[in-house]
Formats: structure tokens, C-alpha cells, sequence
């Protein structure tokens, strides 16, 4: 996590959420969503010292992260339900042409979570809907799970230059 920069994202991410939001209505013809980012405060909550350090790291700086219009949504869910969701909710191993543990910690508007492999918390997958089992095993024999990110800053960037991007466009 060395060299990512958490207070300039956010304060970047922040005025771009803003931006986005600002004329919303008149370009869509529909209201937006609560879009934005929620900075940490206060200590970070039980259990989230035994998620990979990428995203114990994350939590001490971002509490949430929710679009749900941009795209069909882009969401990083709070701590708390990471942690909880560890128990079988949201997937935590990928099984196919290999076994891979993960963390699932948001998702996109469309079913596809988003998570990171164990137990470095590198890279970032994106495993589309698929058969989630009850103890949190994702079926991937038809190889639908993809790396989308070498690491979590590089998913925030990207993050970040999607949301730009969105903003330039209008």
C-alpha cells in the first residue's frame, strides 16, 4: 500500500462526485442515487485487522464507496460487512480450473462481485453472477472470473478514471 495516496483520492473522488451529480437530473431525466464516497472515522471495526492488509488499509481511510449511477453501479461495501460477509454470504473461495481464496469486498448493480485474492489481498477479481454455494464457494468452471486489477490502488485508480471520465463526458 506503499505510495497510494488515500486523502488525495478522496478529495479528488469527492469533487468528482460532485461534478457527476451536479445536473444529474436535467441529463437523465431521473434523480441520481447517493453517489459518493464516505471517509473513516473513529476506529475501524472488529475483525477488519484479519482482512489482507490492502483493505485493512483501505478501511482506515474509506468507509464506503457507493455509485450506484455510474455504469450500472460500482460499490465497495462498509467494513462491517465484509467482515461479516466472510461467513459464507458472499463468496470466499473460487473454484474451477483452480481453487483460489478470496475476500469479496463490493460489488457492481449487476451481480458481479468484486474481490481480492488471499492471502496477500492481491489481485482484484470480478466474478459475475454465478452459483454461490452456501459456504461461499463461487463456481467458476466456465472460467467467468477475471482478474480486473493487479491491486486494490489499481482498482481505486481506476475507479477514479472512470468517474473522471464520466464527468468530461457530460
Amino acid at each position: 500500500m506503499n505510495g497510494f495516496d488515500y486523502e488525495q483520492w478522496l478529495t479528488s473522488v469527492d469533487g468528482l462526485a460532485a461534478r457527476f451529480v451536479a445536473g444529474f437530473t436535467a441529463r437523465f431525466g431521473y434523480p441520481p442515487g447517493e453517489n459518493g464516497v464516505r471517509r473513516a472515522a473513529g476506529p475501524v471495526p472488529d475483525g477488519v485487522a484479519d482482512l489482507p492488509a490492502p483493505l485493512a488499509e483501505f478501511y482506515r481511510h474509506v468507509a464506503e464507496v457507493s455509485f450506484p449511477d455510474l455504469r450500472q453501479g460500482l460499490f465497495v461495501a462498509p467494513a462491517k460487512a465484509v467482515v461479516d460477509g466472510r461467513d459464507g454470504r458472499w463468496p470466499v473461495r473460487i473454484e474451477g480450473s483452480e481453487r483460489i481464496d478470496v475476500v469479496s469486498f463490493g460489488s457492481d448493480g449487476g451481480g458481479t462481485h468484486f474481490a481480492l485474492g488471499l492471502p496477500g489481498g492481491a489481485p482484484v477479481y470480478a466474478l459475475p453472477p454465478s452459483a454461490v454455494d452456501r459456504e461461499g464457494v463461487y463456481d467458476d468452471h466456465d472460467s467467468r472470473a477475471r482478474v480486473i486489477a493487479a491491486t486494490l490502488p489499481e482498482f481505486l485508480t481506476e475507479l477514479h478514471d472512470l468517474l473522471s471520465s464520466a464527468t468530461s463526458a457530460e
